[in-house]
């Protein structure tokens, strides 16, 4: 049955990306790969928690994206937020393929260790987390991830009520459209 079938005016049927951005805001999450030695990032929107314990996410991914095929090569990746002020490089990032570009070029680059593997984050990242894959499976099209986070780690400060501000996180609204949150209260 579709939405057609199902809702009538004032409701407008949805499909494919409007999905997806109705079901927004989300943090833009930076994804950082490596091989050979040299970064990859890819920016995401599709990435939510599963779990705390043990610390799971869910990752969503091109099966085409060269992203996809590093992490399915390595089975480590790191997870980073970014604030507003990196919506140009995440656009620029998303716009090219790492086969052919060298994604440092968008984000001045990091690297944590994680498990004998130099891992690469953007050094402008809020919060970063290194994982490695627990499994892998297709999801319509995309191919979905479920990370475990072995390290994670912060610069945003908590709040007065012990739990950790997500201002000025970079929010997706819908493809290459952002937004920031700010408290309502």
């Amino acid at each position: 049955m579709s939405s057609e079938d199902t809702f009538r005016a004032p409701w407008q049927p949805l499909s494919g990306r409007a999905i997806a951005a109705a079901l927004g805001p989300r943090p833009v999450v930076v994804v950082g790969t490596a091989r050979d030695g040299r970064a990859n990032f890819t920016p995401v929107a599709f990435c939510a928690p599963l779990s705390y314990e043990p610390p799971l996410v869910a990752l969503g991914l091109k099966p085409t994206s060269f992203t996809c095929e590093i992490l399915e090569q390595t089975g480590t990746c790191t997870l980073s937020t970014v604030d507003a002020d990196a919506a140009k490089a995440v656009l620029w990032c998303g716009s090219h393929s790492g086969r052919t570009t060298d994604k440092s070029e968008g984000f001045t680059c990091a690297w944590e260790e994680a498990g004998g593997t130099a891992l690469p984050y953007p050094a402008c990242a809020l919060s970063t987390f290194t994982a490695k894959v627990s499994s892998v499976g297709d999801a319509g099209d995309h191919r979905l991830f479920v990370l475990e986070i072995e390290v994670a780690a912060t610069r945003l400060p908590s709040t007065e009520k012990g739990r950790l501000a997500t201002e000025p996180t970079l929010l997706c609204l819908e493809h290459n459209t952002f937004a920031t949150a700010g408290r309502i209260s």
